[in-house]
């Protein structure tokens, strides 16, 4: 998506293009500032979705102790926007693979002799294999992660050799680009509002705006309503849109 298309389509939806608004800046300085606002709200319900991988040994935390804890700071890669939420998962570790081939042969109970009959080996060979699969079940256990906000993640159960997979849901990069170009049309629909909102609120409030008030005045009347729109769709996007299924939502 491009930033400049989308300032154009505005300009010729509302018409702004053959108005001189008492503005110090250019009319497409005004709706640039304007919709980055529209960017925020929009990368609420479809975020910029990041990955990357790094080694633990790589990561910074921000102190020894939180590092003890196993607290990092997420890769720089991935932090260029706000980041809303992230989450890390195993990638591969040398210790997670000979975890792996160990536990091949050792789950289960140890192989009782054909012809054994004194309880007591019987006894012996199942304590073994009880003691062995719970061994087996706290070695391997699922490393998880937590997001802490502010570039925080914290890590449970990760091998200290692990190359560790980030993804994250970040803000969208005020130049658009990082927008599909799917989503067109209805991050359009929402930058119009946003700039409807804008321009009626600051024209209304101005006590001396001469020749250019008059210019417009008749045209921003409907405008007034743009608030009222702009929650009724964030409502409706609200109520469709959930992360844990991003291709659920329909873009109208």
């Amino acid at each position: 998506m491009n930033i400049s298309d989308i300032i154009n389509d505005i300009k010729l939806t509302l018409s702004l293009q053959t108005v001189a608004l008492p503005f110090n800046e250019p009319t497409e300085k005004v709706i640039e500032q304007i919709i980055k606002k529209s960017v925020r709200t929009f990368s609420q319900f479809k975020p910029w979705n990041r990955e990357c991988y790094q080694a633990i040994r790589n990561l910074q935390s921000p102190s020894e102790f939180e590092q003890k804890m196993g607290i990092y700071i997420l890769p720089n890669v991935i932090t260029r926007t706000h980041v809303m939420y992230a989450e890390a998962e195993l990638s591969s570790s040398q210790y997670q693979d000979e975890m792996a081939a160990s536990n091949s042969f050792t789950v289960g109970t140890p192989f009782v002799a054909f012809g054994s009959y004194y309880p007591q080996d019987i006894m012996n060979a199942t304590t073994t294999g009880v003691a062995i699969n719970k061994y087996a079940g706290v070695t391997s256990k699922s490393p998880t992660s937590k997001w802490l906000g502010s570039n925080k993640i914290r890590l449970y159960d990760f091998p200290k050799d692990a190359i560790v997979k980030f993804t994250a849901h970040c803000f969208h990069d005020y130049s658009l680009e990082t927008i599909e170009d799917s989503c067109y049309e209805s991050f359009l629909q929402l930058a119009t509002l946003d700039v409807k909102i804008s321009i009626y609120n600051t024209l209304k409030n101005m006590n001396n705006v001469g020749s250019a008030f008059k210019e417009i005045q008749l045209r921003i009347d409907d405008w007034s309503g743009a608030e009222s729109a702009r929650e009724s769709l964030v409502e409706k996007w609200t109520n469709t849109f959930h992360w844990d299924d991003p291709d659920s939502i329909v873009f109208m």
